[in-house]
C-alpha cells in the first residue's frame, strides 16, 4: 500500500487558495466575454405615475395620445353645438309663431277698422 505522507495544513491552505484563483478567473473571464458581446442592455424605465407618463419616451404613442385627445375633444364640441343648435332651432320656431300670430293680429285690426 501506499502510505500517506503526513498531513500539512498549510498546503492543504494553498492548493484551496491556488484552485480558488484559477476557478474564479475563469468565471471572470466567461462572464465578462459574456456580458461585452451583449451591449445592448435592457433600459431600465421607472414604473409611470401617470397614466401616459410610460408612452412618453415612444414618440408614436405620444402621437398617438394626442389624436386620441383631439377625437374626444371634437366629440365634445360637436355635442355642445349639436345642442346650441337645437335651442336655436326652436327660439326661431317660437319667434316664427309669434311673427305670424302679431300678422294675423294686424290684419283683424286693420278689418276691424
Amino acid at each position: 500500500m501506499i502510505q500517506l505522507a503526513q498531513f500539512n495544513p498549510w498546503m492543504f491552505m494553498a492548493g484551496c487558495a491556488l484552485l480558488t484563483f484559477v476557478l474564479l478567473k475563469r468565471s471572470y473571464r466567461y462572464f465578462g466575454r459574456r456580458s461585452k458581446s451583449n451591449s445592448t442592455a435592457i433600459e431600465r424605465v421607472p414604473r409611470p405615475s401617470s397614466q401616459w407618463d410610460g408612452a412618453h419616451r415612444d414618440t408614436l404613442a405620444q402621437v398617438e395620445r394626442q389624436k386620441v385627445e383631439m377625437y374626444e375633444m371634437s366629440r365634445d364640441l360637436n355635442g355642445q353645438l349639436s345642442s346650441r343648435i337645437i335651442v336655436l332651432e326652436k327660439l326661431i320656431a317660437q319667434s316664427q309663431q309669434q311673427i305670424e300670430r302679431m300678422e294675423h293680429l294686424l290684419e283683424q285690426n286693420e278689418a276691424v277698422k
